[in-house]
């Protein structure tokens, strides 16, 4: 989950309405003109009066949020944090993971996370990538005494075979385990984490 708003982009031929959506990869603007700004091509980030401007490849872009102006100009200059610091295993935490990662990013992310059974882990990842994977979660979660917190890494948008979150959800929620966290890590993947309800 990124930030985002409703704005005004400034050109030379007037204002345009506009929505931002600011990712950990840069800023996508959909709406009366559009535009995908990579985060590594911004700088000069300035605020003034309600207004966000930046330069990016030789162009400056400018912004009308208003009272959300000094918010955004923060966000466009803060360094997100990395994906173990987002899945929660920055700091030498330990992890249990289930299936096989999909992606070299997440690999990278666990890499330095000692690796220990399922009921001894801080921080749990699974991997799902079928309908049958999904629904043996429930037990496996029970046969393993998982308490911890449990990302569920399933599919995002219509062309991934994987998931998604809206099945995901439904069987976990039905299981006793609420959805508190979401971290996109790719363009056809991303992560839920799920931590399971006190009378679980």
């Amino acid at each position: 989950m990124g930030r985002q708003a409703k704005a005004t982009w400034i050109g030379e031929h007037g204002g345009a309405a506009v929505t931002l959506h600011l990712e950990s990869s840069g800023l996508q603007i959909s709406g009366e003109r559009r535009a995908r700004v990579p985060r590594t091509a911004w700088s000069q980030v300035e605020v003034a009066d309600g207004v966000v401007s930046f330069v990016a490849d030789g162009d400056t872009y400018r912004f009308r949020l208003g009272a959300a102006a000094s918010v955004w100009a923060n966000a466009l200059l803060t360094t997100p944090p990395s994906l173990a610091e987002k899945l929660g295993v920055a700091h030498g935490e330990t992890v249990a993971v289930r299936g096989e990662l999909p992606l070299a990013e997440l690999d990278s992310a666990l890499a330095d996370a000692p690796r220990v059974a399922p009921w001894e882990a801080a921080v749990v990842v699974v991997v799902v990538r079928t309908e049958a994977e999904l629904g043996a979660l429930p037990v496996w979660f029970r046969e393993c005494g998982i308490s911890a917190h449990v990302w569920i890494v399933h599919g995002k948008g219509r062309h991934s075979r994987a998931p998604g979150d809206t099945a995901v959800r439904e069987v976990l929620r039905a299981a006793g385990w609420r959805d508190t966290k979401v971290s996109a890590i790719g363009e056809d993947w991303s992560a839920t984490r799920y931590s399971p309800l006190k009378s679980v």
